[in-house]
């Protein structure tokens, strides 16, 4: 009888993500677009709305799609920032170079406010572990919207890492490829209500 064949696991597509950052990009682009025309209608001339209740709801599942959207690119952020910047300052590049130095930077700093947000709902879960799900919803909800600006942040300037990879390809490089890219780890959450992320 023949032996069974083993199962070969393929080797992560170090370019994965750079396609994941260009979905959160479209995914992001949508949600907020969505949210511009909502407050455009349900708006006063003076940016008063209409129902608060009703806006903020609309608010808080806008910060919950930018969240959702960021989730596949967040863990390896930090290393397509460390890439992106290493391939500018090996390249003199006359186009794009200053612009892309401080967007990078700044998204740097977006995402240590994204971390920061990340960590202090990881920390209520641990503080908390029989809270309620409502309690935990509210904890999410709160983590959303701390991230929200810094998540826009990245919708506005994350196509710079995009450009830098194009820009590297177009110099006979490889482009931006993370040399050790590796399945996203789950985040053990404590003992309690089910927990959303």
């Amino acid at each position: 009888m023949p032996r069974p064949s083993p199962t070969t696991v393929p080797a992560p597509d170090p370019a994965e993500p750079l396609v994941r950052l260009a979905r959160f990009l479209r995914q992001a682009d949508t949600a907020v677009s969505s949210w511009e025309r909502y407050t455009i209608e349900h708006t006063d001339l003076d940016g008063w709305p209409f129902d608060q209740d009703v806006y903020d709801a609309r608010e808080a599942e806008k910060d919950r799609a930018l969240w959702r959207a960021f989730a596949p690119v967040r863990d390896a952020a930090a290393d397509l920032l460390n890439a992106a910047g290493t391939a500018v300052a090996e390249r003199a590049w006359k186009t794009g170079q200053s612009r892309w130095t401080w967007q990078l930077d700044h998204l740097r700093e977006a995402l240590d406010r994204i971390t920061a947000a990340q960590d202090t709902f990881l920390q209520f879960l641990t503080d908390e572990p029989h809270a309620t799900e409502e309690a935990v919803q509210a904890a999410a909800a709160a983590r959303h919207a701390r991230a929200s600006e810094a998540l826009s942040d990245w919708l506005h300037h994350g196509r710079s890492v995009l450009e830098v990879h194009a820009a590297t390809v177009r110099a006979g490089q490889p482009g931006i490829r993370l040399a050790a890219s590796v399945p996203r780890a789950a985040t053990p959450a404590p003992a309690g209500p089910a927990r959303r992320r």
